[in-house]
């Protein structure tokens, strides 16, 4: 679990470790309860000792499976298919204090924009954006929060405002780029 939460996932996700740590309480727990069972019909059946610790450890294998398969994946995603996105991205997010908490970027390009949004709630951008510089602050205890997104796209490009719904748009024409910026608070 340590491993692949980065420092990119802990800026975005602050609770993973503490949530992932209950997970694994949670099946610990669900293994226990699992040999419980177990060792109750062991004893009606008079089963023998060697069978006993066989299925045992099966129980606790496969109900862990589901963590080692998680974690492997994630890590596998954040250290080596992704590390540097992750790194490069890690190098651009700067802590912002107007709120309680809150982080800002400049310069990121589409694949580092989607794997912000891939952990946390921002807007989805179309593919053809560029320049892309967030800033977003948040109280953390109340609902208070700050966001806006700026980015480029092609002059000839539409634009897609679907996931646009709390806030204001503005768009200016620059040249044969439009910058488009986004603006939502919430209290």
């Amino acid at each position: 679990m340590a491993y692949w939460t980065d420092f990119v996932e802990l800026t975005f996700n602050s609770y993973v470790r503490p949530i992932q740590f209950l997970k694994i309480i949670g099946f610990t727990f669900l293994s226990l309860i699992g040999i419980r069972i177990a060792i109750g019909v062991f004893r009606k059946r008079k089963t023998s000792s060697k069978k006993r610790i066989q299925i045992s450890a099966l129980i606790t294998v496969l109900i862990s499976s589901f963590l080692y398969f998680d974690y492997s994946k994630r890590i596998y995603e954040n250290r080596i298919q992704k590390r540097e996105l992750r790194k490069e991205l890690a190098l651009k997010i700067e802590p912002v204090n107007r709120l309680a908490f809150g982080t800002k970027a400049d310069n990121l390009t589409f694949q580092e924009y989607q794997e912000i949004t891939r952990i946390k709630w921002f807007p989805k951008l179309q593919k053809n954006a560029d320049s892309i510089s967030y800033y977003y602050t948040y109280d953390g205890f109340l609902p208070d929060y700050s966001f806006n997104v700026s980015y480029s796209l092609p002059k000839n490009v539409e634009i897609d405002s679907t996931e646009f719904k709390y806030g204001k748009i503005e768009i200016d024409t620059i040249g044969n780029e439009k910058r488009i910026s986004y603006s939502e608070y919430g209290q």
